[in-house]
């Protein structure tokens, strides 16, 4: 099977950039009529065919996203990103909420099948086998984020990484009795409790010992109750890992009303760095959630144009606030 000509290969058997034989496909308004008529002939020369997202004249690009948007506090921020990434071209964004595998499947279907879409980025969702089976046998470029599938591109972060930064921080402190505090997994989870347990096996054998650890729904009343009846025992802890930033501001709440000093009597870290926790000054773990959703159409529109399965690995950092 013959490999397909590549963008850069016509723009060099048509004497352009490749910037502008992008244009001529993307906005050819930009290029001059003569100019787009030698890069047309170099594509058909080479048997080129503009990827779907590049060629503007066939119709709108349209990128599907999956994720778990009430599920998963941040992605909003990653959606942010991915949106401004897409701005500089036409496009229509679908969203998709998933909160069943089974409904994932069922929605690729339909749209794989019908050609409705010219790329898809699945954020925090699993990718079915069936699902894989219809992207790879209609040639849909597709992206994960926050999912090391070897199947597909993907950028993503490490928990484990991310995780074993917060234990670092609290394996220097003075901190004795830590609560890891996490939700309960789900059955849509990618990697159920792998941030705390890569934060317990990482911290200190004997802060280990005297740490306490408390799962709850992040989104229920009942959490807040329960993490009360933690902060208010006769012997509370002085320093707590949440693994998401939602549950870290529920703490943040709840001392404020139990007049409980952060950091004064508790340390705390979150996980996911989001824009709340920036602006309630709550030391997080950072997870480039703007930034992996703005590299995931990069890398779209780079293995729609090459055909390459591409792996970006993001690396995690810890961002000290007022809590610690």
């Amino acid at each position: 099977m013959t490999k397909r000509a590549t963008l850069a290969q016509v723009a060099a058997y048509a004497g352009v950039s490749i910037a502008t034989a992008s244009r001529a496909f993307s906005d050819p308004t930009l290029v001059r009529p003569e100019t787009i008529a030698i890069i047309r002939q170099a594509a058909v020369a080479l048997h080129y065919k503009a990827p779907r997202i590049l060629e503007r004249n066939l119709s709108m690009a349209r990128i599907a996203v999956f994720t778990r948007l009430f599920h998963r506090h941040g992605e909003l921020e990653r959606l942010r990103g991915i949106s401004n990434a897409l701005r500089p071209w036409p496009h229509e964004l679908l969203l998709y909420d998933v909160d069943d595998s089974l409904a994932s499947i069922d929605y690729v279907k339909k749209l794989v099948v019908t050609k409705r879409i010219e790329g898809v980025i699945f954020s925090g969702v699993l990718v079915a086998p069936e699902v894989a089976i219809y992207l790879k046998r209609f040639q849909i470029p597709s992206v994960l984020i926050d999912n090391d599938d070897a199947r597909f591109s993907r950028v993503f972060t490490s928990d484990k990484k991310g995780s074993e930064l917060a234990a670092d921080f609290f394996n220097k402190s003075k901190s004795s009795k830590i609560l890891l505090l996490g939700a309960r997994p789900t059955a849509l989870d990618l990697h159920p409790g792998i941030r705390l347990q890569s934060f317990r096996e990482h911290l200190d054998p004997k802060k280990r010992l005297a740490s306490t650890e408390l799962l709850v729904d992040p989104t229920s009343v009942e959490a807040v109750s329960e993490i009360r009846k933690i902060l208010t025992a006769k012997k509370p802890p002085d320093a707590i890992f949440a693994d998401s930033d939602l549950l870290a501001m529920t703490v943040i709440f709840l001392a404020r009303e139990l007049t409980i000093s952060i950091p004064g009597d508790c340390s705390l870290i979150g996980y996911g760095d989001t824009d709340t926790a920036e602006i309630l000054g709550i030391t997080s773990v950072r997870t480039h959630l703007d930034a992996s959703g703005r590299r995931s159409v990069e890398i779209l529109r780079s293995t729609e144009e090459f055909g390459q399965i591409t792996r970006h690995e993001l690396e995690p950092e810890l961002i000290i606030r007022s809590t610690t």
